[in-house]
């Protein structure tokens, strides 16, 4: 806290003092209530005890009154910041030995504007914003020290309330103002309980803003002088994998800073981004964790119905004790059940990085989850007794279900090889291929307009008898191909300690 000395020698006239006292005595009460105190009382008092002080201060000489809180506000209205004191020296010197970014209010409020008005952007989202953010800095203590955000009820609304130090990694502040800005677009649906952010999305945004805009979105103070005027450098760098440099650098591929490490680490799946640990959770920058996060957010927002879907999980959270649940009703549009996430998922990181950041499955997974694919289990039961589980092929299924029951099947099955492909051993690709071959074609068939002469019997469908003939051939492949119970047996005491 600041300190002003008043000698005697320079006490003013005792009028305009006391006009100046109830100013300190106001602003200390605006503080109070922005920075959400709990009652005006405390902020009466508060106001009150520092006319007090500096009352006394006329008649008491070399006595020293405490500066009220600096507060500013960002052009929005949203964004309040307060600190208790310039930077200090010790300040400035821990963030150069660091490598921190030092916050100044002014700045940083306008980066809170900028920062909010690119995360609406990438989500295509109006600004309504109906509860205010209260940013309030604090001298450093550590490179890692948690930065809390919290939401809390005030005058009808959800109030944001983030500690912040003076002094802090641009990635971490990134996140914090992501975060609290996520959470007070949640919350405008909230009643008695503040909605829940998933890890991920809060991650993964702040990433992608970090990754294309960050040297237009967080203002950091001028470092050189020349001429007396204030000079801030950077450059342009166009790769996917930008060189570290001194100078502030505008990277153009938001994931520039995911890609060297998703290819250096696999890529996290979608049930270990909704359940992180406490290590993914402790790390800062671009980890294996954020960067996952990113790329998963990233691809989402590229989707025809990733942007409308994640608008509606936000206005969704406050109605279910997890994220999940919102999830899932949310991107119905894109997914049924959450194998089809994961599945989706395994694409996504196959084309992003390709098939050397996935382990590859050996002979005999391979050849048991290509049985699986084309296992059809169904129930059957005669009499009164119970029923019995059997299987049936797929061939069957083309011979005698209707077309609309066909299609569907097919579907899913084109589905489930092409992200087996992904994973399967270099010998079951030409297999996998054929597979796919034959039942793309057999759709496109089933799916065109012939079907209709074929229907009344003006033209034959040789399509199915051509797709069952074919069908059999792989399926003769495929136990060929089979591994020997021999072969596995010694392939497993080979691999054995």
């Amino acid at each position: 806290m600041e300190n002003i000395e008043h000698p005697t020698p320079n006490i003013e006239h005792p009028m305009r003092v006391r006009r100046e006292l109830l100013d300190v005595g106001r602003s200390m009460l605006d503080v109070g209530c922005l920075l959400g105190l709990k009652g005006r009382a405390i902020a009466l008092i508060a106001g009150m005890w520092a006319v007090v002080n500096a009352a006394s201060a006329q008649v008491q000489p070399n006595v020293t009154v405490a500066a009220a809180p600096k507060v500013i506000s960002s052009s929005s209205g949203q964004f309040y910041v307060s600190t208790p004191r310039p930077l200090s020296p010790s300040t400035l010197n821990f963030a150069a030995k660091s490598d921190l970014l030092t916050l100044e209010p002014e700045l940083l409020a306008v980066s809170c504007d900028r920062i909010k008005a690119e995360l609406l952007r990438q989500l295509d989202l109006g600004d309504h914003w109906r509860g205010k953010i209260f940013i309030r800095l604090h001298p450093v203590r550590s490179v890692d020290e948690p930065i809390p955000v919290v939401s809390e009820k005030f005058a009808g609304n959800w109030q944001g309330i983030v500690e912040i130090p003076d002094a802090v990694e641009p990635a971490r502040l990134m996140e914090a103002v992501v975060r609290a800005t996520l959470l007070e677009i949640a919350n405008h649906n909230a009643t008695k309980r503040s909605a829940e952010i998933p890890e991920w999305l809060a991650r993964g945004l702040a990433m992608q803003l970090m990754g294309s805009s960050e040297m237009k979105l967080i203002l950091a103070p001028p470092t050189l002088q020349k001429d007396g005027w204030h000079i801030s450098r950077a450059t342009m760098d166009f790769s996917d994998d930008p060189r570290p440099s001194a100078v502030p650098t505008q990277k153009l591929n938001p994931l520039s800073q995911a890609s060297p490490v998703l290819r250096a680490s696999e890529p996290l799946t979608f049930d270990q981004l909704s359940w992180p640990t406490d290590e993914q959770l402790a790390e800062t920058g671009a980890g294996v964790y954020s960067s996952s996060a990113q790329l998963f957010v990233n691809q989402l927002l590229h989707t025809k119905y990733g942007p409308q879907c994640l608008r509606e999980m936000l206005a969704d959270l406050p109605g279910y004790l997890n994220w999940q649940l919102a999830f899932e009703q949310a991107f119905q549009p894109m997914f049924k059940t959450p194998l089809d996430v994961e599945k989706w998922w395994a694409l996504e990181i196959a084309q992003f990085s390709g098939r050397d950041l996935i382990h590859l499955l050996t002979r005999q997974e391979s050849a048991q989850q290509l049985d699986a694919v084309f296992e059809f289990p169904i129930h059957v039961q005669i009499g009164q007794s119970s029923p019995m589980r059997t299987d049936i092929s797929l061939q069957t299924i083309i011979r005698g279900w209707n077309r609309t029951q066909q299609l569907d099947i097919l579907k899913s099955k084109i589905w489930e090889l092409g992200v087996l492909r992904l994973r399967i051993s270099p010998d079951y690709i030409s297999l996998v291929d054929q597979y796919l071959g034959v039942l793309e074609a057999y759709s496109r068939k089933r799916s065109a307009s012939t079907r209709i002469l074929t229907a009344i019997g003006l033209i034959a469908d040789k399509s199915v008898e051509d797709a069952v003939a074919q069908l059999d051939q792989l399926d003769a492949l495929r136990l060929k191909m089979r591994p020997e119970p021999a072969a596995m047996v010694s392939a497993a005491d080979s691999a054995a300690p």
